[in-house]
């Protein structure tokens, strides 16, 4: 759970949307995009935050960066409380420049109209990265050749590239002030398989070249899995589990983990003995399940799970799981 000596560390974060009223006295609800998520990254770490489409990923981070303001929940970086930003404009842009999103579509993420020489540089001058237009070019070109572009690239447009090197474009820009930390929101889903292949390893080469730190984001175990040292599993806006990558396949994993693990593709023609298929969609986030998020949906499912919500317990060292399965009190009344 939250450690204090993080160089990220999330308390009981929450981010409800309004919905809108269609009757004057109608009671107000909420899309409960996020609730109560707790969580720490250590520097030099990878934590991959993995989940179903809709279960508050993107939301989340978003929500850590004060990209969108959270509705409850405290966000600290290197001990220092930084919550929606709520600091001096000069502290925030240097907090800022040390945090930084990769974001999942690159070409939306850039301005068609600027040259992405302009796109990369801009931030550097804006940041104090570099001291004149000339350095700042100069700089640009060196982090392009380090992810595999060539230099003469400075002076083209967002639409005159493919979808890999776009994200190398946007990683770039993401490099051009420093960070320590870097959020990586779906960042290979939309690319071929051999692209996302040399993107993550690129990822990997960076982060030690570069000292970095990455919260990455996914909805591919397998890639996800791949990349990181800890891995973060969402369902619904609540975390079902935290857990290392060698706790991944063991006997205490979560049901929704298990389902997440037994889609995992294997290089293999012969049928899957344990596939697990979840049956029905998400729960509505406005309304969701009294009890545990997953309850509806999960085949393990036991009466108490629909009327308790279950608590995060430490089920081995460093592995965190909110399942009534492995609380103590229920296993002797079983």
């Amino acid at each position: 759970m939250p450690d204090s000596e993080a160089l990220l560390r999330v308390e009981h974060l929450s981010k409800f949307f309004p919905v809108k009223k269609h009757r004057l006295f109608e009671e107000q609800s909420y899309v409960h995009a996020v609730e109560d998520v707790s969580f720490s990254v250590n520097a030099g770490e990878t934590l991959g935050i993995v989940g179903e489409s809709g279960s508050g990923k993107s939301t989340l981070a978003r929500t850590i960066l004060a990209l969108t303001p959270s509705t409850s929940g405290d966000v600290y970086y290197q001990g220092e409380k930084i919550t929606d930003f709520k600091v001096g404009h000069a502290e925030q842009k240097r907090l800022r420049s040390q945090m930084q999103m990769i974001f999942q579509d690159p070409y939306a993420s850039l301005n068609p109209k600027l040259k992405i020489g302009d796109a990369i540089s801009e931030p550097m001058l804006a940041n104090g990265q570099a001291s004149s237009r000339a350095e700042a070019e100069k700089k640009t070109r060196e982090l392009l050749e380090v992810v595999g572009l060539r230099p003469e690239v400075f002076d083209r447009y967002p639409h005159e590239f493919s979808g890999g090197q776009r994200q190398r474009i946007g990683i770039v820009r993401a490099l051009a002030v420093n960070p320590k930390l870097m959020f990586c929101d779906e960042s290979v889903s939309a690319l071929d398989v051999s692209v996302q292949a040399q993107v993550l390893n690129l990822f990997n080469s960076l982060k030690n070249e570069f000292n970095l730190t990455y919260v990455f984001i996914g909805h591919d175990l397998s890639v996800v899995r791949y990349i990181s040292d800890r891995i973060l599993v969402m369902y619904l806006g609540k975390v079902m589990e935290i857990t290392g990558y060698d706790q991944l396949f063991s006997e205490k994993t979560h049901p929704y983990t298990q389902a997440l693990v037994s889609a995992i593709p294997e290089p293999s023609t012969a049928p899957r003995k344990n596939r697990i298929i979840l049956e029905g969609d998400i729960p509505s986030a406005v309304n969701p399940p009294k009890g545990c998020r997953f309850c509806q949906r999960c085949f393990k499912a036991m009466p108490e799970c629909s009327e308790v919500e279950p608590e995060m317990r430490e089920v081995e060292p460093g592995h965190f799981v909110r399942c009534h399965l492995y609380d103590p009190k229920e296993a002797n009344e079983r």
